[in-house]
């Protein structure tokens, strides 16, 4: 292995790190459905950002750590979304029958507690959750849009939905 294997300090070389990786690469992030690319292109992102800031003595390694990484934190965070949210194909499919008045006084009031809450989150969480929830934005274009990392999108997500969910909870119960 030469020297320039070895450390790497200059983004651009790595380009070959990545051409000779991409098949271990499709090979790691291959467990999530959907994201593999996103993942892939984090994962690169991440191995690039840090030659910037100092030698990286083994890329390869380096970058599949960081794959590695990525692919466990999607994969976490997708497990927490499906303890929170019932899938889509859970719901009753049924037609829907006139709306009950009392049912329709309910939700109405659980939306507007639930917007309070989020009008109530700091900014910054409130713009990744609703870029997110409403708007349908990958993490990768909410941390490009936002000028923050992944892993700070990750981060206010997963305190919106849990300062969501438990305010939710709490006003459930002091009812």
């Amino acid at each position: 292995m030469g020297e320039r294997q070895a450390r790497i300090t200059a983004p651009h070389e790595l380009d070959e790190t990545f051409r000779s990786s991409a098949q271990g690469l499709r090979a790691i992030t291959r467990r999530v459905q959907g994201d593999e690319a996103d993942l892939a292109q984090d994962a690169c992102l991440k191995l690039v950002e840090t030659a910037r800031r100092e030698p990286v003595k083994a890329p390869t390694h380096l970058l599949f750590r960081l794959a590695r990484n990525l692919v466990i934190d999607r994969l976490r965070s997708r497990a927490r979304t499906l303890r929170l949210f019932r899938p889509e194909d859970h719901y009753e499919q049924g037609p829907c029958n006139l709306a009950d008045p009392e049912r329709v006084l309910l939700a109405t009031e659980r939306l507007r507690r639930a917007l309070a809450v989020i009008d109530a989150m700091p900014g910054r969480r409130r713009e990744a959750f609703l870029l997110h929830r409403i708007d349908g934005l990958s993490y990768l274009e909410i941390a490009r849009t936002m000028g923050i990392g992944v892993k700070a999108v990750e981060k206010h997500l997963s305190a919106a939905m849990l300062e969501l969910v438990q305010k939710m909870q709490a006003d459930e119960l002091d009812e």
